[in-house]
């Protein structure tokens, strides 16, 4: 007579036997850790309001472990060598960990170490004007600059960083020659715009609408190539007439060599992950705009990003 004991060992005799006859235990079969390669903030949060929602769906824990340093490379470099292929260790992080700071300098792993799972959101990125500067369009703004070459000033979170070739790929696009002022963050730079003792700056809406709402700063342009739904009021670069789109995307990369049905499996969840209830509303509550992008997707747009980076810093001479 079978009892349910009985029934349960040979359910578990026979899932070892199907995991004997593959050669594989089915994916995913121990913790997940997200690796974000920044000190606790903005994309640690999201990360973290993902984590639940991962283990719901993929059965396993998801830690989610902070590994800041040099620009988010130490992280990056972390799954990129130090990791196994397996899929149980992956990075979370902005795109310029792959598509920029290998052109930067000469570091152990390069775009082809790390192979993408899925974008999650992408930006949206903004530049803001102080209150009384003589323009308070992206038209206006254009205008005056190819009047005034290199008067206008422009705050970033630091030379070389995603805020600051945001900047300096405007002005190319643009035809203007503006002046950077680099500080020790976003924050301050938007201090000082809000003093008035530089014209513009740049950063994630994030940072800058509540400033803009607070009646401090003028809304100039986001760089996505459309709307984003968190600012739908703001106007993109290509409608100003500036031929310009760089949403800073951020999403999930593996190592590279990691089983095309893992990243599969991934992708999937990151999917429903991100659809879920509790990160779209933190998605609005934080200016985020989810902009999912399976793996095959999120590869030619990171394709397009690379060449485009590496195109910016040689005319910059900021190029290793």
């Amino acid at each position: 007579m079978f009892t349910r004991r009985t029934l349960i060992a040979g359910a578990a005799g026979l899932a070892l036997a199907a995991t004997a006859a593959t050669g594989a235990a089915a994916f995913p079969n121990d913790t997940i850790t997200l690796v974000v390669p920044y000190s606790p903030g903005a994309t640690d949060t999201l990360a973290r309001t993902l984590a639940p929602e991962l283990e719901r769906i993929l059965g396993q824990t998801v830690l989610v472990e902070t590994r800041p340093g040099a620009g988010g490379t130490v992280g990056a470099n972390f799954v990129a060598k130090s990791s196994e292929a397996d899929g149980h260790t992956l990075l979370f992080g902005v795109s310029s960990v792959q598509t920029v700071a290998p052109h930067q300098q000469d570091l152990p792993y390069g775009f082809a170490d790390l192979v993408p799972v899925a974008r999650i959101t992408a930006g949206p990125n903004m530049m803001a004007a102080r209150t009384d500067a003589p323009f308070g369009t992206l038209e206006e703004l254009v205008a005056y600059a190819k009047a005034n070459p290199g008067i206008v000033t422009f705050g970033s979170a630091g030379t070389g960083g995603a805020t600051h070739l945001a900047g300096e790929a405007f002005a190319r696009a643009a035809d203007v020659e503006l002046n950077h002022i680099p500080f020790q963050g976003v924050t301050p730079a938007v201090a000082a715009t809000v003093g008035g003792t530089i014209d513009l700056v740049l950063g994630f809406a994030s940072a800058l609408m509540p400033q803009v709402a607070g009646g401090n700063l003028v809304a100039i342009a986001q760089f996505g190539d459309a709307r984003a739904s968190v600012v739908p009021d703001v106007t993109t670069l290509q409608e100003g007439g500036v031929d310009l789109s760089m949403p800073p995307n951020i999403g999930v990369w593996a190592p590279a060599g990691t089983p095309a049905e893992a990243i599969a499996t991934l992708e999937s969840a990151f999917e429903e992950a991100a659809a879920s209830e509790a990160f779209q509303q933190h998605a609005r509550n934080s200016l985020t705009e989810v902009a999912f992008l399976g793996a095959d997707a999120f590869a030619e747009e990171l394709t397009r990003e690379d060449a485009f980076y590496a195109d910016l810093l040689a005319a910059l001479g900021m190029a290793k």
